[in-house]
């Protein structure tokens, strides 16, 4: 009785067979070991932050709506509630919508802050993409909005 192995004396055939053989016998351990190895996916996401030293952040709309808060060109000061000593109100109003504001020293609506209340005007800083401009609303009086 001859015995068939797989080594260099056979040629041909019974050398294929042996290499299938052995290739099935790998694919059925590495299919066993995933059988009993659990899978689980893991989702990664990348997350950027922006040093902005004073810059506008690039990842933020320029188009936000409301959080920006009022355009500047759309406010009008309708009245000042004046006092030096304990701290003045400034009162506006947004033609677009209507909306009311009252506003003290420091305080920011969106990109426009208040910078000085007086009498009969108010100092306004707006600052929109990293630059910023002074502008001044002035009350303006029965007689100029009749007329």
């Amino acid at each position: 009785m001859m015995k068939r192995t797989c080594g260099r004396g056979q040629r041909g055939l019974p050398l294929a067979a042996c290499g299938l053989a052995v290739a099935a016998a790998f694919v059925t351990t590495a299919a066993r070991a995933e059988a009993q190895t659990p899978v689980s996916t893991v989702y990664e996401r990348e997350v950027f932050t922006y040093p902005s030293f004073g810059r506008r952040d690039p990842f933020r709309p320029l188009n936000a709506g409301e959080q920006l808060g009022p355009r500047f060109e759309d406010l009008t000061l309708t009245g000042v509630l004046y006092n030096p000593t304990i701290g003045s109100v400034a009162t506006l109003i947004d033609d677009k919508t209507g909306r009311r504001y009252r506003s003290r020293e420091g305080d920011a609506l969106g990109e426009i802050r208040v910078a000085a209340i007086r009498s009969d005007e108010v100092d306004f800083v707006i600052t929109s993409f990293g630059i910023s401009r002074r502008e001044t609303l002035t009350v303006k009086k029965n007689k100029e909005i009749e007329g």
